[in-house]
């Protein structure tokens, strides 16, 4: 049905008052389209073994949980929410990181807790950028999905990060500077299990510093979950920590 003149007009100055598209292909005047959106209502898989600077040596593998791959449409809403100022969309991913919750909980729920959810450690101008911790956002909403698995888990936001652009370094210098720039700030519960928290995985380098600052003060990380990873791997999801 053809809309009425007054209404055309009223979402022309609409557009060009607030422009409004799709973070994932482009779309005008939605705020993200279905196709877009699907990808975060996938089942989870694992990831760590496209993470090619999360090897730890005389370390098992860390199982990495994510809901999409960091591409296509799902790249795009990614990049409107980190850096594209799309607050709007933090609703969207808190569900997607409370069904990621709760869909891995069964994985781990042999691990005896209590649990606690670290967030991965944002750095404090992007934080103030954004307007929120994003990693915090997502843990809160981790911990929410495990309750309703089952599984009672504290949110400590226990790590930093050193100062520093990141973005413009190669993958070795971002994994040799990451090692030492994560540090714990804040005191776990001795032995409690941990899961790790972050918004993307890329090449494993910021979880594996991570890791090393966890387990260097005593606190074992079982397994880490994120929204989403570079590259999926080929063949079907399997569960499980090990």
């Amino acid at each position: 049905m053809r809309e009425r003149l007054p209404v055309r007009v009223a979402r022309a100055v609409a557009r060009v008052v607030v422009p409004v598209a799709c973070p994932g292909c482009g779309r005008e005047d939605v705020r993200w389209c279905e196709a877009c959106v699907a990808a975060w209502w996938e089942d989870p898989w694992r990831a760590e073994h496209d993470a090619a600077r999360l090897d730890i040596v005389a370390r098992p593998p860390l199982p990495v949980w994510v809901v999409a791959p960091l591409s296509g449409g799902a790249h795009g809403m990614i990049a409107g929410w980190k850096d594209g100022g799309r607050r709007d969309l933090d609703g969207l991913f808190a569900d997607a990181a409370e069904r990621l919750g709760r869909r891995v909980a069964p994985a781990v729920a042999s691990v005896p807790g209590p649990w606690v959810v670290v967030p991965a450690p944002a750095r404090r101008a992007s934080t103030r950028r954004r307007g929120e911790d994003l990693p915090l956002l997502l843990a809160r909403a981790v911990a929410r999905g495990l309750a309703q698995g089952g599984i009672r888990a504290d949110v400590r936001p226990a790590l930093a990060i050193g100062a520093g652009e990141q973005r413009r370094r190669s993958a070795g210098d971002r994994w040799r500077a990451m090692r030492s720039a994560v540090t714990v700030q804040a005191s776990l519960p001795p032995g409690s299990p941990v899961l790790i928290v972050d918004d993307v995985v890329t090449t494993g380098a910021t979880l594996a510093a991570c890791v090393a600052a966890l387990e260097g003060v005593g606190s074992p990380v079982v397994a880490a979950l994120a929204l989403a990873a570079v590259e999926r791997v080929a063949g079907d999801a399997h569960a499980g920590l090990w």
